[in-house]
């Protein structure tokens, strides 16, 4: 079966023509007199639209759009006096029938002693709950039309205040803990850090009038430094957010957030790959060749055989084996030690190295 290169839903046409439909809808929703049923087809349009938009099925999509043209049709109906459609949209509106009569009945059974009813923050489907989980997506149970129990509202609200503080709280120390960092890398950028060099930035990158701007439309921080590609904005910081990284290898490189490394940079993270991966596989030889030599000196010594000659040969031949790891263990610049506990294949080869490392200063 032919398959299109651009799917249907990445083309401008039919973006064109949902955006159109939503707009209309919306339109039409401000047209009716009465709040509570303006505020209904409002807020429910909004959410089935928003719901609905990751659907890359051509078959769903067609009838989505199917549905949000009915529901044209009938709003339109409504507005032009028609008694039985105006009748039907104030029934769902007020909770007579549909959704919202359900969610009603299970507010009134709600009878739990502590918890909050999840109902009166927000009568969404839990599809549509977890899909679209900020409380910006919210549609709160319409206390115009719906009676709540006191105990029930002062619970709700109590949990939506410590959840404004947590947030508050987890804001502030996310911002303090961003110009911390920043501070401190500014000033490892602004000092000529050569591993600031090698991930491609420039010093007097993050000054407040960096020497190179020539333009009055500058943005401080941003033109000292040519090759910075600017993100999208993500925090209400400035300069933008450099982050350190250390990799398992023990490569260690600035990384712009929102910015791709360069290729070339990438290489060299490989290649500190590789040496290590060299050097872990020498000293794992010189370690299991002693350990041979070192076994059959005691077989031999278990089964009787009298060979000073061999021993001697031996003897000498595993403290050979044990100036070598000590030597390869000096010459190189990565620290194994420091590998992330979080890649397995590290795991293993950390506790060989400090193995090898204990049985080559015996």
């Amino acid at each position: 079966m032919f398959r299109p290169r651009t799917p249907f839903f990445r083309k401008p046409a039919h973006k064109h023509h949902v955006l159109c439909e939503y707009r209309k809808l919306l339109r039409q929703t401000k047209q009716f007199h009465d709040p509570v049923e303006q505020t209904y087809l409002w807020s429910w349009i909004r959410e089935r639209f928003h719901h609905n938009k990751r659907q890359t099925s051509p078959t769903q999509v067609s009838q989505y759009l199917s549905d949000g043209t009915w529901a044209s049709l009938v709003m339109s109906a409504a507005l032009n006096g028609s008694t039985s459609q105006h009748q039907y949209i104030s029934d769902l509106a007020y909770g007579r029938t549909g959704y919202l009569k359900d969610v009603a009945q299970q507010v009134r059974e709600f009878r739990h002693p502590t918890k909050p009813c999840q109902a009166i923050r927000d009568v969404r489907p839990r599809s549509a709950r977890i899909h679209q989980p900020h409380r910006a997506y919210r549609i709160p149970l319409d206390l115009r039309v719906f009676s709540v129990p006191r105990h029930l509202l002062d619970r709700t609200r109590a949990e939506d205040e410590r959840d404004r503080l947590r947030e508050s709280r987890r804001r502030q120390r996310r911002e303090l803990r961003l110009a911390r960092e920043i501070t401190e890398l500014t000033n490892a950028v602004n000092q000529g850090n050569d591993a600031v060099r090698v991930s491609g930035l420039l010093p007097e990158a993050f000054t407040s009038v960096p020497a190179v701007a020539k333009s009055p439309y500058h943005i401080p921080g941003v033109a000292g430094n040519p090759l910075w590609i600017p993100p999208r904005i993500k925090l209400r910081v400035d300069p933008p957010f450099v982050q350190h990284v250390r990799a398992s290898s023990g490569f260690e490189l600035y990384k712009v957030n929102g910015r791709k490394p360069p290729h070339w940079l990438a290489a060299k993270v490989a290649a500190s790959y590789r040496k290590l991966s060299q050097r872990l596989h020498l000293h794992e030889f010189y370690y299991y060749f002693a350990e041979d030599l070192k076994l059959e000196e005691e077989f031999e010594a278990r089964l009787g055989v009298y060979d000073p000659g061999y021993w001697i040969y031996a003897s000498n031949y595993r403290e050979y084996l044990r100036n070598k790891i000590k030597e390869s263990s000096g010459n190189g610049s990565v620290d194994v030690s420091s590998c992330e506990m979080g890649v397995e294949e590290c795991d293993s080869r950390v506790m060989l190295h400090r193995a090898m490392q204990e049985f080559a200063n015996d």
